[in-house]
């Protein structure tokens, strides 16, 4: 009696396991974040108030890089460069990034109406008379030693009249203090350019581009040219900041560091700056301030400079004395090169109208 075969009834595969992979670059994922690239997998499509509550919460929670940074920045002078340095990054912003949204929120106020217009009156014109009349005091001292001194000092005085006469005759017609600002503007511009009405007789060059400047100033009553100013300053703070830092480096030279050290230093020190000035400025808005604005500039003020000298302390670990005479030198080279890149700014500002 033949057997019939039993069929072998084989078991079903079990299913291939689908593994995920980041869309960004393809890396197979172990988990909700790309060991990678460090993006999110997120396959779904968010509505428009996920997107709302994510950017909410991420500039609002107590733990937020942002926050926690321009903390730091604000009270805690040279603490952010030494935590670069010693490998503490991942809790605050980066220090490039940290600079341009800083500045760029700086110079975007900067450039507002408004504040050029606040900016301009800041100085009353009265203060610039009576700077005339200090000139002129100071040269006066000096006329016995250098009879010429006299003749400068009255010519100083003349002008100081005629200003206070101008002045007060606008103020006579009820203008205000923007219209006041305006004026004196375009007076000084005036007073230059009249240099530059006459033909040139050496025909040069460079006489031919003033007199040009002068006719786009005239259109324009100076407003572009200062636009241009403004617009033009970030970039010339490229050129800045390495020239400092390559001072920086020669002063300290022992025990020997990096140059991106010293560049590093100043971009914080600087986001500091362009931080305190963003603050000034939007005090400026507010009408209750409006009284104590000169008294809250002296502290500012203040404040940076010793913000500045306990940064150095912090991050380079010198005694006081030695600081203090870095700090003096950096002062002077500060001051003589930013000097230097605003005139640069002014006369690539000036071609480029």
């Amino acid at each position: 009696m033949s057997s019939t075969p039993v069929p072998v009834v084989s078991a079903p595969e079990p299913p291939v396991p689908q593994t995920l992979v980041c869309m960004n670059c393809g890396t197979p994922l172990a988990g909700e974040y790309c060991t990678a690239c460090g993006q999110r997998h997120e396959p779904h499509v968010h509505t428009v108030g996920h997107f709302a509550g994510e950017a909410f919460e991420s500039i609002t929670h107590a733990d937020s890089r942002l926050w926690r940074t321009l903390g730091y920045l604000l009270v805690k002078p040279g603490r952010l460069t030494r935590e670069f340095f010693e490998g503490r990054r991942a809790r605050y912003l980066p220090p490039f990034r940290l600079y341009l949204v800083i500045s760029l929120a700086f110079f975007l106020i900067a450039g507002t109406p408004g504040f050029v217009d606040a900016e301009a009156t800041g100085e009353s014109q009265q203060d610039r008379v009576a700077g005339l009349n200090a000139a002129a005091e100071a040269l006066e001292k000096d006329e016995k030693d250098n009879p010429q001194m006299a003749q400068v000092a009255a010519g100083l005085r003349e002008a100081a009249a005629k200003e206070k006469a101008r002045l007060d005759a606008l103020k006579a017609s009820g203008a205000d203090e923007a219209t006041m600002a305006r004026e004196s503007r375009d007076s000084v511009r005036v007073g230059f350019c009249e240099k530059f009405e006459k033909p040139d007789p050496g025909g040069g060059w460079n006489y031919a581009a003033m007199q040009a400047f002068c006719k786009k100033m005239a259109a324009t009553s100076g407003r572009e040219f200062m636009a241009s100013i403004i617009h033009n300053i970030p970039r010339a703070m490229f050129v800045f900041l390495p020239l400092l830092a390559l001072i920086m480096k020669l002063l300290y030279w022992r025990p020997k560091r990096y140059y991106v050290e010293h560049l590093l230093f100043l971009v914080h020190n600087h986001a500091f700056v362009f931080l305190a000035f963003a603050i000034v400025a939007l005090l400026t808005a507010v009408p209750m301030a409006g009284g104590y604005l000169g008294f809250l500039d002296g502290i500012i003020w203040l404040y940076m400079f010793w913000y500045i000298f306990r940064a150095m302390r912090v991050f380079y670990g010198q005694s006081r004395l030695l600081t203090f005479a870095k700090y003096t030198t950096i002062g002077l080279a500060y001051l003589a090169t930013s000097i230097l890149v605003l005139i640069l700014t002014a006369i690539y500002s000036a071609l480029m109208l």
